[in-house]
Order: C-alpha cells, then sequence, then structure tokens
C-alpha cells in the first residue's frame, strides 16, 4: 500500500481529475485487486485463520438461508444478503477442503440469485444508489476474490449483471439534471457513489469507458460530501450515520488505491483522517452515544478498521481493537494499526467540533462507576460556516436533521439521565419531508423530531429553524472547569446574540445556563427528557433514581423558577396512503396501514421503544426573567453544591469564575411556597392537536 500515496498533487476545488486518465491507461487487471493484491492473499489466510471469533463468524453464515424473510424489514434484508455474500466470498478465499467448497456453493448461489433479479432496488421511495449499494459492493468484491475460480460464463454473468443493474442506471442518474442525490453532502449519496464506484473498478477491464466516466462523477459527487468533515471530523448526520458513511468512505478510498494506486485527494480532505475523533468523544463512558439526528445510541465502530491502518492513529486502533461484528473480515484485510495500550494513548476530556458545533466533556475517560464519570454533550445549529442560505437548496439538507439547536445529553452514575429521543418510525408519512422551506414539511409535526421533543428552549410551543446557524461562540476545554457557550439566536428566528446557551462541565457538576438578551414575548419552556423515576419534584429541585443511583436538579436563578413534572404527548396514529413509500416494513396487503409514533418509551436491550416510561421535566420562564441557571448533579452529594454565579459574558470573557455557595434557604423557602399553591404534576403538550388523555399506565404512576 506505500505505493498508494505517491502522488500528492491536489486542486483544492475539487478530486484530480487530470490524472485520472493516466491512472486508467496504467491499470492492469489481474484479479485481485480489491482491497488487496494476489500478493497479499497468504498473509490475509494466515491471519484470519488464527482468528478464532472471525472463522466462527464466516461459519454461521454458511447456515443463513438465502435473501431473508419476506417478513423481515426491508433494509435489514438488505443488509443481511449482502453481509451474507461477503462473509461466504471471504470464507471460500481463506479455507481448504470441505469448507472452501461449501463457502464457494454458498457465494455461486447468492450470485447467481441476485444476478438474476429483475432489480436491485428493493425499495421504491428510495431514488438513490443506497440499497443498491450494499448489494453491489459485496457482488463486486466476491467476483473479484473469486475470479480465479470462476468459469468464464459464471465471469460473465456476474459482470452483465453490474452494468445492468449498477452501471448503465448510474451513468443515467449522473447525467439526469433532475437527480437530487448525486449533488446531496449526506450518507445516502456517499454510500451511493461508493457502491457505484467499486462496481466500475471491478468491471474496469470488462467495460472501460463507461467504469472510467463512471469513477469520474463518483469522484466529484463525493468531493462535496466530504466537505461535511471539515475541519474536524466530525459528520452532521449523528454518530450512526456516521458509522454507515464513513465505513463507504473508506471502502471507497481503499478500493481506488488498491486498484489505481491513488485516492484523486479524497484521503487529504479535511477532517477526514481526524474522524475518529468524532467515534471516540460523541460516546460517553458506558458505551452510548449522543445519538443526535436520527441516530441511535449504539455506535458500530466497523469503518475504524481501515482508518487505523490508513492514517496510524493508536486511538483508532484502540476503539476497534475489541470489535466483533459482521465487519471482522476486514479488519485482518487492514492489519496494519499501530499497537498501543489505553493507558499510552493521551486524548483530551473536552473536544469541541466547529465542524458540527458539537462539544463533548467528560470529567474522566474511566469507565469504572467507582471513578464517577460524568459525561456531557451538546450542540448547537445544523449547519456551519459563514456562509447559509436560508432556506438552503435541497441538495443542502441533510434529511437526519432535526430542530434541536442546544439540546444535549449527560451521562453519569452509570446512567445516561438526560436523554434524546432519536429517531422516530422512518415509516411515518412524510418522515423526511422537510418542506420547500425546510421548515414547513410533514417531518416537523412527530414529536421526536420538534424541537419539544428535545433537551433545549421551547418558544410559544413552536419549532426551530431547522436550518439556521446557532454556532459556538466560544468554549473551554482544559482542566476541570469545561464550558462552552453557543447563540441559539437564529434558531428562534431572532437578532445574533438575543439567545444565548452555556453548559459547562466543573468536576462532576453540570451547569445549563440561559440568557436572553432582550424581552421575548410568548411563554419560554425549558426542558429536559429523561427516563429515570422521579423521587421529588418541588419548587426547584427535582430528584431521581435508576436502582441504586441518583440524579439531582437544581434551579439555582431565578428564585421564582420551579421544575414541573410529565409526560410527552401520548404517540399519534396516521394512515399511508401509499405503501410503496414505505421505508422499511416489508410487504403490507392493502392501502389501508397505519403507522403510529413510537410510544414515549426507551429502547430496551436493542427493542425499540419497549424500556422505561419517558418523562419530560420543564420549567417555565418566569416572565421578566433574563436568566434561567440549572445545575444537573449526577451521584453528588448535593449538600456541598458549590458552582458559579456569573454571566455568560464572564464565561467568554475567561475570568476567574466566582463561586459561591447554592442558598439552601432560598431553596427550602421556594419549595414551600409551591407546596402552598399546589405541586404541579403536569402540563400542556407542545401543540395543541397532539393533546390527548394520559393512559392508565401514567395516570396510575402519576
Amino acid at each position: 500500500m506505500g505505493h498508494a500515496r505517491s502522488f500528492r498533487f491536489v486542486e483544492a476545488s475539487g478530486p484530480d481529475l487530470k490524472f485520472l486518465e493516466t491512472a486508467v491507461s496504467r491499470f492492469k487487471g489481474k484479479h485481485p485487486y480489491l482491497l488487496f493484491g494476489e500478493g497479499a492473499i497468504s498473509r490475509i489466510r494466515t491471519r484470519a485463520n488464527s482468528h478464532s471469533r472471525l472463522i466462527t463468524r464466516l461459519k454461521a453464515s454458511l447456515c443463513e438461508k438465502g435473501a431473508g424473510s419476506t417478513k423481515q424489514e426491508l433494509r435489514a434484508r438488505i443488509k443481511r444478503q449482502g453481509r451474507c455474500l461477503i462473509h461466504t466470498a471471504f470464507l471460500a478465499l481463506i479455507s481448504d477442503g470441505e469448507t472452501k467448497a461449501d463457502a464457494l456453493y454458498a457465494t455461486r448461489t447468492a450470485l447467481a440469485q441476485l444476478s438474476a433479479e429483475p432489480s436491485w432496488k428493493a425499495r421504491p421511495v428510495i431514488k438513490s444508489f443506497l440499497d443498491c449499494a450494499e448489494i453491489a459492493v459485496a457482488v463486486s468484491l466476491a467476483y473479484d476474490w473469486l475470479y480465479d475460480e470462476f468459469s468464464d460464463e459464471e465471469r460473465r454473468t456476474f459482470e452483465d449483471s453490474l452494468f445492468r443493474h449498477i452501471l448503465t442506471p448510474a451513468l443515467a442518474a449522473y447525467d439526469d439534471r433532475f437527480a437530487q442525490w448525486p449533488r446531496r453532502r449526506d450518507n445516502c449519496t456517499l454510500v451511493s457513489n461508493s457502491g457505484i464506484l467499486v462496481s466500475a473498478l471491478a468491471v474496469l477491464d470488462r467495460y472501460p469507458d463507461i467504469s472510467r466516466q463512471l469513477i469520474q462523477k463518483s469522484l466529484v459527487s463525493s468531493w462535496n460530501v466530504f466537505d461535511g468533515l471539515a475541519p474536524d471530523g466530525a459528520w452532521p448526520e449523528g454518530p450512526s450515520y456516521w458509522s454507515l458513511a464513513m465505513r463507504y468512505a473508506g471502502l471507497m478510498v481503499a478500493a481506488l488505491e488498491s486498484a489505481l494506486h491513488y485516492s484523486f485527494g479524497l484521503a487529504d480532505r479535511p477532517g477526514f483522517a481526524q474522524t475518529g475523533d468524532f467515534a471516540l468523544h460523541a460516546v460517553g463512558p458506558f458505551g452510548a452515544a449522543f445519538n443526535f439526528g436520527d441516530s441511535e445510541p449504539r455506535l458500530d465502530m466497523a469503518p475504524l478498521a481501515w482508518f487505523a491502518h490508513r492514517f496510524r492513529r493508536p486511538v483508532d486502533a484502540w476503539l476497534v481493537d475489541q470489535y466483533d461484528g459482521w465487519y471482522l473480515p476486514f479488519t485482518v484485510i487492514w492489519p496494519d494499526r499501530p499497537k498501543s495500550k489505553p493507558s499510552g494513548i493521551k486524548v483530551p476530556t473536552g473536544k469541541v467540533f466547529h465542524s458540527n458545533n458539537l462539544a463533548c466533556f467528560r470529567n474522566t475517560w474511566s469507565s469504572d462507576p467507582a471513578a464517577f464519570p460524568v459525561y456531557l454533550a451538546i450542540k448547537g445549529g445544523n449547519v456551519s460556516g459563514p456562509e447559509v442560505r436560508s432556506p438552503p437548496p435541497p441538495e443542502d439538507v441533510f434529511l437526519h436533521n432535526q430542530a434541536d439547536a442546544g439540546s444535549f445529553i449527560l451521562d453519569g452514575a452509570r446512567q445516561r439521565w438526560i436523554i434524546d429521543l432519536g429517531s422516530d418510525d422512518y415509516d411515518l408519512p412524510g418522515y423526511f419531508d422537510h418542506g420547500a422551506d425546510n421548515r414547513s414539511g410533514s417531518r416537523w409535526r412527530y414529536y421526536h423530531t420538534h424541537t419539544a421533543g428535545h433537551n433545549t428552549l421551547v418558544i410559544d410551543g413552536g419549532n426551530q429553524i431547522p436550518d439556521a446557524r446557532a454556532p459556538i461562540v466560544g468554549n473551554c476545554v482544559d482542566g476541570d472547569c469545561k464550558w462552552a457557550v453557543f447563540d441559539l439566536s437564529a434558531a428562534y428566528g431572532k437578532p445574533a446574540g438575543s439567545i444565548w446557551r452555556g453548559a459547562a462541565l466543573i468536576g462532576r457538576q453540570v451547569v445549563i445556563q440561559d440568557e436572553v438578551r432582550a424581552e421575548l414575548s410568548g411563554k419560554v419552556v425549558w426542558a429536559v427528557h429523561t427516563s429515570a423515576e422521579p423521587i421529588s419534584v418541588a419548587g426547584s429541585v427535582a430528584r431521581f433514581r435508576s436502582g441504586d443511583d441518583r440524579f439531582v436538579l437544581r434551579i439555582l436563578e431565578p428564585a421564582a423558577a420551579c421544575f414541573e413534572i410529565g409526560f410527552p404527548p401520548e404517540p399519534q396514529v396516521f394512515p399511508i396512503a401509499d405503501i410503496r413509500q414505505l421505508h422499511g416494513r416489508p410487504r403490507l396487503d392493502s392501502n389501508a396501514a397505519q403507522v403510529t409514533e413510537l410510544p414515549r418509551r426507551v429502547d430496551d436491550d436493542g427493542r425499540r421503544a419497549e424500556g422505561a416510561l419517558i418523562r419530560r421535566l420543564q420549567i417555565a420562564w418566569p416572565e421578566g426573567t433574563r436568566r434561567l441557571s440549572v445545575a444537573l448533579l449526577p451521584d453528588c452529594d448535593d449538600d456541598d453544591l458549590v458552582l458559579p454565579v456569573t454571566s455568560l459574558d464572564d464565561w467568554l470573557a475567561r475570568r476567574p469564575v466566582r463561586l459561591a455557595s447554592y442558598s439552601r434557604r432560598a431553596s427550602r423557602i421556594n419549595a414551600a411556597r409551591h407546596a402552598a399553591r399546589g405541586a404541579s404534576t403536569g402540563f400542556a403538550p407542545f401543540h395543541a392537536r397532539l393533546v390527548r388523555k394520559l393512559a392508565p399506565e401514567r395516570a396510575a404512576l402519576r
């Protein structure tokens, strides 16, 4: 792979296309050449056969049935098909005797079935090559790795299937001026381009003209997608889609460098080599990621197998070292990772990603509960940089973004105390319809995507402007006091400097402080979501528990503010007008289908929304107040609470923090006032049309 880095002249305005003709003319099409050459096979076999977990996983793939059940979720079935084919092909490559024969038979059968299919697009609603790419990469790798095992007739069949299912329709899509996906900057475009490019490389000898055109067009399309990583590697669609996008970005660059010995500038894009930092800092001490956007709490570190090999970063190698997923074959294909013990890796406990207006703070890298780890992550707006068009053109809208500027999560005491609800059901009608103005689409009627469904401020029950710029205006990531200040003004349609939110981690104590610079008309509500069980919520103090762990929130100021606790609005039911527009569900019997928002529960052991009930803790902003400051204390002794009482201007000026003990007397007086007028146990939902009576189980809990 050393020769893959010999060319370094790169034009910042786009991929280095002037070298493409030369690279293609020098191409020698002796298979295998996708990800590795013939000279590496013996070493790969040795490593693979000494990896017991890998062998067990590969052999298990031989027992899987064909394309899977028609009742299986469509996207899952597509992924399963592609991954099973990669496994059986790799097992055939590294094995001998009966195991090799069985793996070859399984691979031949799968390739023949896929080649005979009328289309690799299983979901009509998907306009990009997202689903096709999963299959295309698997077919291309299996064909390339086992080329010498196939007959001439088999090779021709597999080549023709790639031409028919991928190359021809891809060229038409790139040339279609009405097709949006080639111009978009999201994971779908990157995955699509990767599948197309790998397919074109696989059959470059058979179809040189169209393959060269597709390599060029996929490079140009991908260049803009890579812009989203600059300057520091965070991915705007959240950790789950980081994993998907970087997996295919790594495959794309690895295939280019193995086949044409050059990445055409992609490997040198700002933030690309450092993107493992996002995977590191976006995950809390107990393994749950900050699942903003439509992401999930669990993060697949598989992409770092290639990044650790290519860029030789110890942190990436550390994160992928214990990986035990379907991507295991690639960890032995790309073995050149630095060897470093975790204790020898020095990484900061605070990180700010300006590419995504994201701040991640922790007090320790230890996950041992005895170390009392605390983790705070908070985000600003969904766009970065000084030039922002509002509304943005369709190609600049990230489909998985939510209206969540200022939202945060908090881990401590072995728990996630403040949670992000993540995605809802993708088959909800119009779930990805942002509207022509990116504000009025059906997406914004759902609680998970609406501002009220996040841990931020809600003004008059309205939604934020999803494409507004809400940047970090100052931060400190050093020492025991880490903080960031966000200007959320534009997200609420206000002039810059009108609404600021500060977030600080001071030792193990967290402060969320909001300030408004002018009188705001309407009702302002501070809200967070938690699955913890409330012990008591009265006045300025809210106490929760989860098992043996405890969590306390205290309003530091103003004295008139009080907590209220309730539940999110009940899930709504929506009819499906056209079952062809479903994203995930298998075939349905009629057009009379209905889809319901997910229950207001957390996930339980991988099962969506089957865990503990989610509660919503809120504070109605007292009229005339300029500042609201709340302390969040996971597993802390709040009797000795000492926190900063100072303005966000002082934070930004980095003046010495003035500490003041919290007034216990004020707390008791506030609680007494609250009790005298009747403790509030609920509040109106964020949207009048979502008002529902509490379910019996919730009413009982209240």
